[in-house]
């Protein structure tokens, strides 16, 4: 769930999803409600371990940190240099292409009515990815040196999208402006360069995502029962949106670069029709997998 929860346009609850560990993981957080907080004050210290399977939850946030930590040093790499770069770009593209075809066909049309919100909130999401995607683009500080409060306000939101099936949280990162910021921070804590700089950031992105998890998700719940199908398209919207950003006919100072007729841009498509084609089979993988508690 790490590695993927790292990549944009693939989502750790898919991978969570395929691994059969998707219910226990939604309930488990669920857990942390009002009778878990009673447990804590009259220190019953076991049961309220008991009661949010803590053993699961701690098992996983390890797995979670240590695939983070390879796959983040990973990706930052492949960023570094122009060809590798649009070879990643190519990749991700393609997953979140993908991504859009697998939520997209959740979504229940029955009427034009239908048809037509489901279009006008799709709208609505690619104009919130565009618009936040040249709005960071705008202001290159934001890219390289997020605040802490913003920090902790974009791992709250990401979260919510990494527990999701489908939804990539990496991909918000990237809307927002601070994926690369980020992915290059694993790197600096294995070699030890920075850790002053490199830990704080990571304490408070962690604490984002906790209270994203425990506070978000359930809102994220709420929409999802509620108002499944516009929530989807507007998810949708935001995933087709953000492929100006990940497109990957681009230099690496993020200048859009010529299509030329020539064998290297035909390896990029056929990247992105691959990685297309890998995360379908994965997702179609996942759903034939009979459901493990």
């Amino acid at each position: 769930m790490g590695n993927a929860d790292v990549v944009p346009g693939v989502s750790g609850g898919t991978v969570a999803l395929l691994l059969g560990i998707y219910d226990h993981l939604v309930r488990s957080i669920g857990k942390f409600d009002s009778e878990f907080c009673r447990l804590l004050v009259k220190r019953n210290w076991r049961q309220a371990t008991e009661h949010v399977h803590l053993r699961f939850i701690l098992s996983l946030l390890l797995g979670i940190f240590g695939g983070i930590l390879c796959m983040g040093t990973l990706s930052h790499w492949l960023l570094e240099s122009q060809q590798s770069r649009q070879f990643t770009l190519a990749a991700f593209s393609g997953m979140v292409l993908a991504s859009c075809f697998v939520i997209g066909n959740q979504i229940q049309i029955r009427n034009h009515c239908d048809r037509g919100r489901s279009i006008l909130l799709a709208l609505i999401g690619i104009t919130i990815a565009v618009s936040a995607g040249l709005a960071f683009a705008d202001d290159p500080t934001q890219l390289t040196e997020p605040t802490y409060f913003q920090l902790f306000c974009f791992a709250a939101i990401a979260i919510c999208a990494m527990i999701l099936p489908g939804i990539s949280g990496a991909l918000i990162l990237m809307i927002l402006g601070v994926y690369e910021h980020l992915v290059a921070l694993p790197e600096k804590l294995i070699k030890g360069i920075e850790l002053g700089e490199t830990v704080t950031p990571l304490i408070i992105f962690a604490c984002g995502a906790a209270c994203g998890l425990i506070v978000f998700s359930r809102v994220l719940r709420h929409l999802l029962t509620k108002y499944r199908h516009g929530t989807l398209s507007l998810l949708v919207g935001i995933m087709l949106g953000s492929l100006c950003i990940l497109w990957p006919f681009q230099d690496i100072n993020k200048q859009p670069l010529p299509i030329a007729l020539d064998v290297h841009s035909a390896l990029l498509i056929i990247t992105i029709a691959f990685s297309t084609g890998l995360v379908l089979w994965l997702v179609k993988l996942s759903n034939s997998s009979p459901t493990q508690n």
